[in-house]
């Protein structure tokens, strides 16, 4: 008896709480327009403001000119968008956050749970047609320099007698610009990596040597601060944030020992967008991470983002192979 009156306790404390919490301040109009009025008679101004104005646990965010005054269909001082009711809209959507850690909870674990079942569910496919692309912005003293990777991926029948793929990359840092193409067809790989080469291989054991990673949603670490939502035709929209600590190790869980240097940086900002569609398959996930390296007193800044696109997931993969011609045969 004493545990279940605990925890009626409790339960009325948390709607308590939460109720405070979404009617803490109030929606006030004149000829003028709209503000939003504080518990204490006070007023947001020249201010970004989130707000739960229905009460539902997601609040959007709104912003306030120096008198205090809603603005609406419009572009803010700051350079976002305001739809017409004042809620900031970005890539389409309007953007929600928790309004208090409950819902965030809740949220956070349905986004993992569909992000999870749709990368399972894709990385199932018997076939993918992927492309990824990687620039990243290095600053310093007022100097930019960039750089660009483009990756295509085509295969089917992964671990399979009919076995093929194409995987092509392209990249370009501080003006060199490089291309690398590898395929496999017909049970032989061809590269031309430091050479134009060709070996006679088994699928089973070209698994084993595989110059990419079978495709698989890679960005579920980071799914924090998450707002699901759902566009005009039918897809799932995951947008998040994550805060900065222990990102490296989040980012070595991914990438191993392809990131050797990450204790140098220092990780300020992450964003991204995952879409799911009607299907439950993965068609785009796109990440921006913002980072600062310092080293001998001197700091650099460096901007990633990356937009990886599943082109058409669930159809049947064509691949148009390079010519064959030229290449080396090497023993295996």
């Amino acid at each position: 008896m004493k545990k279940i009156l605990r925890v009626l306790t409790v339960t009325a404390l948390l709607s308590i709480s939460m109720a405070s919490a979404a009617f803490a301040g109030t929606w006030k109009q004149n000829d003028r327009g709209w503000w939003w009025q504080e518990k204490d008679k006070t007023y947001p101004s020249s201010t970004w403001e989130w707000i739960d104005s229905d009460g539902d646990g997601m609040a959007e965010c709104y912003y306030f000119d120096e008198n205090g005054y809603l603005l609406t269909g419009t572009t803010t001082p700051d350079g976002y968008t305001v739809n017409e009711s004042g809620a900031w809209v970005d890539q389409g959507l309007v953007r929600q956050r928790a309004a208090d850690p409950f819902t965030a909870q809740a949220v956070s674990q349905k986004g993992k749970k569909l992000y999870e079942e749709a990368s399972q569910k894709t990385s199932k496919l018997p076939g993918l047609d992927m492309n990824t692309d990687l620039h990243m912005t290095f600053s310093y003293e007022g100097l930019e320099l960039s750089a660009s990777e483009r990756t295509q991926l085509k295969y089917h029948d992964l671990n399979t007698a009919n076995m093929e793929f194409l995987f092509i990359t392209t990249s370009s840092m501080f003006g060199l610009d490089m291309t690398e193409t590898s395929f496999y067809t017909g049970g032989c790989y061809y590269t031309d990596d430091y050479g134009k080469y060709k070996m006679y291989i088994g699928p089973h054991d070209m698994m084993e040597y595989l110059p990419f990673k079978e495709p698989r949603g890679e960005f579920g670490v980071f799914l924090d601060n998450l707002q699901i939502a759902e566009d005009e035709a039918g897809n799932k929209i995951l947008l998040y944030s994550a805060e900065a600590k222990d990102l490296d190790k989040d980012l070595n869980s991914i990438y191993g020992e392809e990131l050797p240097s990450l204790s140098e940086f220092q990780f300020s900002q992450i964003n991204g967008r995952i879409t799911i569609n009607a299907e439950g398959y993965i068609s785009n996930e796109t990440l921006s991470l913002y980072m600062t390296m310092t080293e001998e007193g001197e700091t650099m800044g460096v901007s990633m983002n990356i937009n990886q696109n599943y082109n058409n997931p669930g159809q049947a993969i064509s691949i148009e192979f390079p010519s064959t011609e030229g290449y080396e045969g090497v023993v295996y």
